[in-house]
């Protein structure tokens, strides 16, 4: 029984090596890695699932198993005992009631005998003294004595029939008590047999359920089976670890491939902006000194070609102020662009390390259970056949293919993010170009100070007011002036006015 108990709990119903391995689903290679990886943790997940069922299953079906023959060999030794107990009952059934019987026999046999000598001798004492007659002396002694013992034997005689009688009352009770104790035992004992008929109907049954348990269980696998389907599962299991690992590398490599190319493209644009705002400053102090050596020309011409050119100078005012509008909305569209691409890149890298932690997890159970194997090698040698009996059941993979959509929705947004992102650059790079005015803010503060005193000196020295006011709007958000170095222009210019 202890046998059946112990091979109960290392098998179970399950499928051989050979079709656990042609289940076993072939990975394709595809052309996209994402695909690839849902499709493997598709297949971890789900036999991590089938693992654990099959594990419970057979857990469930050992514990059944040694309960129901526990349960059956403590039947078998309660009806074997019972057996014993009412076979003895029965064998000393018969003696009491025996030894009570020949006691109360005897005893009225000898009540009876004592009577039947007293009433004898009572009988035989008047007859023998009446027909003697006396001869002398002694013959007269034995007459008196006669007559004594004939006045006291009969009061004797009534006495001890009365006791007699009296006891024989008491025999007969007592073996009255006696014949009813003995036909209510042979009813108990009747009550016995029956009870002892049924369990020994109820022994067979349990002895034909064990003998159909202990078939079951020899027809079930060996262990040279579950052995050699546990090296075929563990040798799955590794070489999907190595090829876990070699897409988790493959993909971290090409993350930081494309990190480090969107980095250098944003320098490089950086580096362009900055060498286009240089440009822009040095013409625009060309523009300046060029516009200085002209200055004689300019006080010569008539009042016709002044008041042409105030003219023209309110357009070009207001050309200006909607070409500073344009590229007010553009500078806050592409940091609202470069903002969104920030969050993206946050989002991925988040991801990326929610990707790394699942896999990382993954790796780490695969040892674990491998080492749980190990250790409990009667118990879990049917759990781990559940794993390969269900490994072509791959479709509660839900969860991954969003995971794997929303990454490739992720990537394609960001690319059209990046792609709206250099289309602003262009368009931003192509107003400055037509406005030849960038911030200084690439130059030192030492110089940006002397080009700021320079031109404040310039437009100090100026006579010809149309041209401050075209030049100051944009120097001033060139070189940022000062309220101060502001209101000395302003001082300046009502001067040169009043001289012309």
């Amino acid at each position: 029984m202890r046998s059946s108990t112990d091979q109960s709990e290392n098998t179970t119903g399950a499928p051989t090596t050979d079709d656990a391995a042609a289940k076993l689903p072939s990975s394709t290679t595809a052309t996209v890695p994402t695909e690839e990886v849902a499709q493997l943790k598709r297949q971890l997940h789900d036999c991590q699932e089938k693992f654990e069922l099959w594990k419970v299953k057979a857990k469930a079906g050992v514990d059944q198993m040694r309960s129901q023959i526990v349960d059956i060999t403590r039947a078998l030794n309660e009806s074997k005992q019972q057996c014993a107990h009412l076979a003895a009952l029965a064998y000393n059934a018969d003696a009491p009631t025996s030894v009570y019987v020949s006691q109360s026999q005897n005893l009225m046999y000898a009540h009876a005998m004592a009577a039947a000598c007293l009433l004898v001798d009572a009988v035989s004492a008047p007859d023998t003294g009446g027909g003697q007659e006396p001869c002398d002396g002694s013959a007269a002694t034995n007459l008196s004595s006669s007559r004594h013992i004939q006045r006291t034997n009969p009061h004797l005689l009534q006495k001890t029939i009365e006791d007699q009688s009296n006891r024989l009352k008491e025999v007969r009770r007592a073996l009255q008590q006696l014949t009813n104790e003995l036909q209510q035992r042979t009813e108990a004992l009747r009550q016995q047999d029956d009870n002892v008929a049924a369990l020994r109907r109820q022994l067979a049954a349990l002895e034909a359920c064990k003998t159909s348990l202990e078939q079951q269980l020899a027809n079930a696998p060996d262990a040279e089976q579950w052995r050699q389907a546990q090296e075929d599962l563990d040798q799955q299991l590794v070489r999907m670890q190595l090829e876990y690992e070699g897409r988790e590398s493959q993909l971290i490599l090409q993350h930081s491939t494309e990190l480090q190319a969107l980095n250098a493209a944003h320098e490089q644009e950086i580096r362009e902006m900055e060498r286009e705002r240089n440009e822009a400053v040095a013409q625009a102090l060309r523009n300046c000194s060029g516009y200085i050596a002209d200055k004689p020309a300019g006080r010569s011409a008539p009042l016709s070609r002044e008041s042409d050119g105030n003219h023209n100078g309110k357009a070009d005012d207001d050309a200006y102020i909607d070409l500073l509008n344009d590229y007010k909305r553009i500078k806050m569209r592409c940091a609202a662009v470069v903002k969104e691409r920030d969050h993206m890149e946050t989002q991925q890298k988040a991801f990326v390390r929610e990707l790394r932690g699942l896999l990382s997890c993954t790796a780490r159970s695969l040892p674990a259970s491998k080492g749980n194997s190990a250790a409990n090698t009667g118990t879990t040698d049917a759990d781990r056949i559940g794993l390969a009996v269900e490994w072509d059941s791959l479709s509660d993979t839900a969860t991954m293919e969003d995971v794997t959509r929303h990454l490739c929705e992720q990537r394609l947004r960001f690319k059209g993010i990046q792609e709206e992102l250099a289309r602003t650059h262009q368009e931003v790079t192509q107003l400055r170009r037509l406005n030849a005015g960038h911030s200084a803010d690439g130059l030192s503060a030492q110089q940006v100070q002397y080009l700021r005193s320079v031109v404040v000196q310039l437009l100090c020295s100026l006579s010809d007011v149309n041209v401050v006011r075209h030049m100051l709007p944009v120097l001033c958000m060139l070189l940022k002036f000062s309220d101060g170095e502001l209101k000395a222009i302003t001082n300046a210019l009502p001067h040169s006015t009043g001289n012309r």
